[in-house]
């Protein structure tokens, strides 16, 4: 009787122990689609569904690890979108809500070995986190050659218009 009772304690610590291990700052993607990137000579878009951010509310995309033919040296901007819960579009992922009192930043991309992005959603003040999970739906992310914007006039793209970016570029399925 004592074997199984140290066996039961032992085995419920251990679930115990594994269940309540720190958590990763980003679930899985929650999208049941098959995100696949879209690349031509010209641009990239790299779908990443979903995201939902948890505890410190920030996450990194490692652009190089993505299996895109491309020549990153040639991308000049890159833009990351995703799709805003209330208006049911695409917006550029600079963002702030006051009526939700959040704002979502994003740094990087200054080194062209890495090509990091480091996303923050923080309180529309900027002094703190805003909660403790955040979801973040349709994460998109476009990059455009530097040869290919030199040509088109100014004022004929709005950079900031996911669709505008979606279809001048070519980049549907």
């Amino acid at each position: 009787m004592m074997k199984k009772i140290t066996f039961f304690l032992a085995s419920f610590i251990t679930i115990f122990l594994v269940s309540c291990s720190k958590e990763e700052n980003v679930d899985e993607s929650t999208s049941d689609e098959i995100l696949t990137p879209i690349s031509n000579d010209d641009a990239f878009l790299i779908p990443l569904g979903t995201q939902i951010l948890k505890d410190s509310l920030e996450i990194t995309l490692k652009l190089r690890d993505f299996d895109l033919e491309i020549n990153f040296e040639e991308i000049h901007l890159i833009s990351l979108f995703f799709e805003d819960p209330n208006l049911n579009e695409m917006k550029p992922l600079a963002y702030i809500d006051l009526d939700k009192d959040y704002r979502i930043s994003y740094e990087g991309g200054n080194d062209l070995e890495e090509l990091d992005y480091t996303i923050y959603i923080e309180s529309a003040d900027g002094t703190s986190d805003f909660g403790s999970s955040f979801e973040l739906k349709n994460l998109t992310v476009i990059g455009l050659n530097i040869y290919k914007i030199r040509d088109i006039p100014t004022g004929t793209l709005d950079y900031r218009d996911y669709n505008e970016l979606v279809d001048y570029f070519n980049l549907q399925d």
